[in-house]
């Protein structure tokens, strides 16, 4: 092959590169979480050849942008399970390689939790999919929660969403508030706001709750409810942010504090 034909080629490559590099750094800055969370999850966590996937969320998309800036930066191989249509259409605008949950083990998955307590039950309030999020909660060998530092509780309270069975879905929602204080959730319109899977959300507000577990049971008997927000067992690690980053892990019973 000719030797100049080479140079262009590699040449025509990096430039690629440099360019990708460049609009991932301008869609990082369009879309600011806070830049040291990001960085001390992703510095910490993201490593060569694995499979991510992350909860359903607005943080979802932005955390995925700063992923796919890392793994250029790095010249990581990243595989994506996409928990919502948003997040696939992310991927393929970053070239981000999606494999599917039926065919591919899930390493890393990351989370978002409104509310996290002592015994790393969470929950989550801002999502697409309830039933999305627990399954890759489920599946991955590790899941690390990003939660706020006044967020972490003893006990788990207030308001708890569901996702629901559109069929029936006023009935279910009479049932359920029995339990607490329960309203559809709502687009600023006035529609009910549905899920990926169609369903939709009713957020049930709790003056107290004495049993997690029990209310979890007995929730999910009542025929249209599908699934809760509430993640009991799942998380691994808890990423704590305010002035300073802490990361607990329930694996080996360790705290780190990243200043």
């Amino acid at each position: 092959m000719n030797f100049f034909f080479v140079r262009l080629l590699f040449t025509n490559e990096n430039l690629a590169r440099e360019r990708l590099k460049s609009r991932l750094k301008n869609m990082y800055a369009e879309s600011m979480l806070e830049d040291e969370v990001i960085d001390a999850l992703l510095t910490k966590f993201l490593r060569n050849d694995i499979t991510i996937a992350l909860g359903t969320s607005e943080y979802a998309e932005k955390f995925l942008k700063n992923i796919a800036l890392k793994a250029t930066e790095n010249d990581f191989k990243i595989r994506v399970v996409p928990t919502s249509l948003k997040l696939a259409t992310v991927c393929a605008d970053l070239k981000l390689p999606i494999v599917s949950i039926n065919d591919q083990e899930i390493d890393l998955a990351i989370e978002f939790a409104s509310m996290v307590d002592t015994q790393f039950n969470y929950v989550k309030y801002e999502t697409t999919s309830l039933i999305r999020d627990k399954m890759i909660a489920q599946s991955a060998a590790e899941l690390i929660v990003v939660c706020k530092e006044k967020k972490y509780v003893k006990r788990i309270h207030g308001t708890i969403p569901f996702e629901v069975d559109s069929f029936g879905a006023d009935r279910t929602l009479l049932q359920l508030d029995e339990y607490g204080s329960a309203k559809f959730r709502l687009k600023p319109n006035g529609e009910r706001v549905s899920t990926e899977s169609g369903n939709y959300i009713i957020d049930v507000h709790f003056d107290q709750i004495y049993s997690l577990e029990d209310l979890e049971y007995d929730t999910k008997n009542i025929p249209g409810v599908i699934e809760t927000g509430l993640f009991l067992g799942y998380a691994d690690r808890i990423l704590l942010h305010n002035d300073k980053i802490r990361i607990l892990s329930r694996i080996i019973k360790l705290e780190e504090e990243i200043e």
